[in-house]
């Protein structure tokens, strides 16, 4: 068998831009889109803790927010993380609040931008000796000094839906579905700034259930960048995974790295589906990966 190329549609288009947060090499890629499944008191505060520290540690992300009526119980998981100004009750407004905040920071940094671009074009004037009138010292005089902003670049932030199963904050008006498919692109820039063309809001969402009435809808969980599962004895939960990740995923090795992962107290098995290497699509703990050999 061979085949012969043909002379048509042969350009290759402009790559487009990722809209990622910077992080390091074993980090998983930002803003995610990201699914801690596990029944009570299996270990998803303390799990999603733990990616909160090292997020902290690396610089991930500038503002945290939560949707949650339990923080005050959780406080111990997610006070060193998340100001409580930051935290919403689960109503059908809250997720909306929140992209409206990162609307806001991203009106901040344009903001920021334009006046930047003024104070330049002033200082270039002055280094080119450019005979500058009284108007038009008048219009920079709000410019001499160079802006400042509180981030060193577009806002990267990311929201935590904790106990929100049966709440307004889930429903089909709420903006879920708009997370869904669009977190990414929240908050489009004017301008890409390093490979970004918008502000973008990473999600995570911590549920008792996979799927279930008044639950995560389908649209949300077949667009998941991670998924984290705890022991679960529903043989109908893993069966409604398995249906749902099989056309991506070769389910034997889910069904080998979920044992794997789980066969531990608070054990969990992670899969990455946009990993930035294939041996990191399954991960025990956050932090061991699962390696498969080679056939």
């Amino acid at each position: 068998m061979k085949t012969i190329k043909l002379p048509v549609y042969n350009q290759d288009p402009e790559k487009g831009v990722s809209n990622e947060y910077p992080t390091s090499n074993d980090a998983f890629r930002q803003p995610c889109l990201w699914y801690v499944s596990a029944v009570r008191n299996s270990g998803k505060s303390y799990l999603c803790s733990k990616f909160l520290a090292q997020a902290k540690k690396d610089k991930t992300f500038n503002k945290i927010y939560m949707i949650t009526p339990s923080f005050a119980s959780n406080r111990a998981y997610f006070g060193k993380y998340v100001d409580e100004e930051d935290v919403y009750e689960p109503t059908k407004e809250s997720i909306n609040q929140v992209i409206e905040r990162v609307e806001r920071d991203r009106d901040e940094w344009e903001d920021y931008q334009a006046k930047l671009k003024i104070h330049k074009e002033f200082i270039n004037d002055i280094k080119n000796n450019k005979n500058l009138d009284d108007d038009i010292l008048l219009y920079y005089s709000d410019y001499i000094d160079r802006p400042t902003y509180k981030y060193d670049s577009p806002v990267k932030s990311l929201l935590i839906l904790d106990d929100v199963i049966n709440s307004p904050a889930i429903s089909q008006s709420s903006g879920l579905g708009k997370l869904a498919t669009l977190n990414r692109h929240v908050a489009p820039l004017k301008e890409d700034y390093n490979g970004r063309s918008a502000c973008g809001l990473a999600v995570i969402i911590l549920s008792q259930s996979y799927r279930c009435n008044q639950g995560i809808g389908r649209l949300l969980r077949e667009n998941l960048s991670l998924f984290t599962l705890f022991k679960n004895k529903q043989e109908k939960q893993i069966n409604a995974i398995e249906e749902e990740i099989g056309s991506v995923i070769d389910l034997q090795k889910f069904r080998d790295a979920y044992k794997t992962a789980t066969e531990e107290k608070y054990g969990n098995l992670t899969i990455d589906f946009n990993p930035k290497c294939s041996q990191k699509t399954f991960r025990k703990n956050l932090n061991e990966c699962i390696i498969f050999p080679e056939l």
